[in-house]
């Protein structure tokens, strides 16, 4: 009887020590495109992914890698699947979708879905794009770049391309410019607010969120000066791009900065390939729009702290299709949904 009594207390040990056990961590592994110039919205908003992710998978050892590139670079990735979650400025990823201006000639990208918006940039001030000049130029409009020498970073970034369309409203181009002796330079932004600090650059084009610290630390050892956006150009831009809304950036955004700066707001948010699980997309979500889950943009970027309260307009500009997990998290949520340019399209 003895025996038998301590082989039954072996066996329920044993089923203690099964249910008692960890279950063993599994390894996620995730490739992400969005890596701008340091401490840019881009930057910032995958940093945040990437805490995000690994909130998702509290159990799990997650591998991220993150790709460099543009918002023109990183629809192309997604679409083959390359990264599973890109950068997403509408008008980029809605040329991909159609295969029209910047990829006129391409095969339609549509195995891209949209996750949601950047809540950090929402909440904080935009005029894109941003034309900084310095305090003693002769610089007051646009029309007055007939003959300058300017910088709209990388050749491939929607600010090089937004610049030019935004041109014709004061009857420019990028063309007209070289032929009155001017200069259009592209590249990397640092590298072109240095040569504005040196002398060799006349203004210098940058689209993020505000303050920006790419603009603060040029204020640093010069004295900028921001150019509000002419009316003719807003209305061209507007006319030209669908996902696009006006937007103004209050006096004081910076200290130095004396009067409002009227400009644009881009739709900015994380796209993902389709084939993405669901319930993959669907947690993710929720630790990026969802009660307490959304307070890691402040968690993450500092700056952005209390943009959990923008959650109510993360679904605000949908350009593409969304992604069925998505689209379940915002509705178990509460969350309004908003199609726009290419977002009712069927997949």
């Amino acid at each position: 009887m003895r025996i038998r009594t301590l082989v039954m207390s072996a066996v329920v040990a044993a089923a203690s020590f099964v249910t008692l056990a960890p279950v063993h961590a599994e390894t996620k592994s995730f490739v992400i495109i969005g890596r701008g110039s340091a401490g840019s919205t881009s930057d910032l908003a995958f940093t945040v992914l990437e805490e995000a992710l690994k909130r998702t998978f509290p159990e799990d050892t997650v591998q991220i890698r993150r790709l460099p590139g543009t918002a023109a670079a990183a629809p192309p990735r997604v679409q083959t699947g390359e990264a599973q979650f890109g950068h997403g400025v509408g008008e980029n990823v809605l040329d991909a979708w159609t295969g029209t201006r910047t990829f006129e000639g391409r095969d339609k990208m549509r195995d891209m879905r949209y996750l949601g918006g950047y809540l950090g940039f929402l909440k904080r001030p935009s005029a894109s794009p941003t034309f900084v000049t310095t305090e003693d130029s002769d610089i007051k409009s646009w029309a007055d770049l007939a003959d300058k020498r300017i910088g709209v970073g990388p050749a491939d970034s929607l600010t090089a391309t937004m610049v030019e369309v935004a041109l014709g409203g004061v009857d420019l181009s990028y063309d007209k410019i070289a032929a009155n002796g001017g200069l259009v330079m592209t590249g990397d932004w640092n590298q072109q607010f240095e040569m504005m600090g040196d002398g060799q650059l006349d203004a210098v084009f940058f689209t993020g969120d505000h303050p920006a610290p790419i603009i603060t630390q040029f204020a640093a050892n010069n004295s900028p000066r921001l150019v509000t956006m002419d009316e003719s150009v807003l209305n061209t831009l507007m006319e030209n791009y669908p996902t696009f809304s006006r937007n103004d950036m209050p006096a004081q955004t910076y200290d130095w900065q004396k009067e409002e700066v009227s400009g644009i707001q881009l739709s900015i948010g994380y796209i993902v390939h389709k084939d993405v699980p669901e319930e993959t997309v669907y947690e993710l979500c929720k630790q990026l729009y969802v009660g307490d889950g959304a307070k890691v943009w402040g968690d993450v970027v500092p700056g952005w702290a209390g943009a959990e309260t923008m959650a109510p307009r993360a679904a605000a500009t949908v350009f593409i299709p969304l992604h069925p997990g998505a689209k379940r998290c915002f509705e178990e949520a509460g969350i309004d949904i908003n199609y726009i340019a290419a977002g009712n399209d069927t997949p």
